[in-house]
């Protein structure tokens, strides 16, 4: 198996991933803004190219691992249990987002009708990309958004946004909140299809840690 193929590094990018998502959706709700670069590397997870006959791989939707740098500091520092910049609800919330992200991943794979629905749409909005120029024009992030009100928010239990009204009140506000949490499912898929799980997070946290580390050293490295 190719090492960059290796499951401990898929299972790692996927959880950098999906605490990308939860820091992004965070930083919506309760600042109003986050990171452009950011939430195109998430959005652009869910519309990559998929090719039926193999297994999607992280590699595959996040071809470069410093695109997920915010992901894998975080995740380092969670797995440390240390909180993130002195501030422990904000650790406690990235928590929650994911364990919402991945619970709701879990219900979504038993639902074929809706994993259809989803992929024919997803391939629709895809031309939409390619009309309107792009994965961030806000017309693409509010079919995303659209898909995962019909879709994921019929699944219970929903998750709950946590932030201030005056921002999540705004509708390109709601719609990149929803879209991202799309994205973080997706990721939340991949972290399972590689192996990821509770044990994993109980069991191997060093390792998880570790290789959190390795990737985004390497990938430094590499860019210099």
């Amino acid at each position: 198996m190719p090492s960059h193929h290796q499951p401990l590094r898929q299972r790692v990018l996927a959880l950098a991933a999906m605490i990308q998502v939860a820091h992004l959706v965070r930083g919506i709700a309760r600042n109003g803004s986050a990171d452009n670069d950011e939430i195109h590397t998430s959005l652009s997870s869910i519309l990559a190219p998929a090719d039926a006959k193999t297994a999607v791989h992280a590699d595959h939707l996040y071809k470069n691992p410093l695109k997920l740098r915010t992901g894998l500091v975080l995740l380092q520092h969670l797995l440390h249990g240390d909180t993130i910049k002195n501030d422990i609800h904000a650790a406690k919330e990235l928590i929650a987002y994911c364990a919402a992200m991945m619970a709701l991943e879990k219900k979504l794979s038993h639902d074929k009708t809706m994993l259809a629905k989803l992929g024919e749409s997803i391939a629709r909005i895809d031309k939409q990309r390619e009309y309107f120029g792009g994965v961030m024009h806000s017309n693409v992030i509010a079919a995303i958004a659209g898909l995962y009100g019909e879709t994921i928010s019929t699944l219970k239990p929903r998750i709950i946004v946590h932030g201030k009204s005056e921002f999540l009140g705004h509708s390109n506000n709601t719609n990149q909140v929803r879209a991202l949490l799309l994205s973080g499912i997706r990721a939340a898929h991949l972290w399972r299809s590689h192996g990821g799980g509770h044990l994993q997070l109980l069991l191997h946290r060093r390792a998880l840690a570790r290789e959190a580390k390795r990737i985004l050293h390497d990938s430094e490295k590499s860019s210099v």
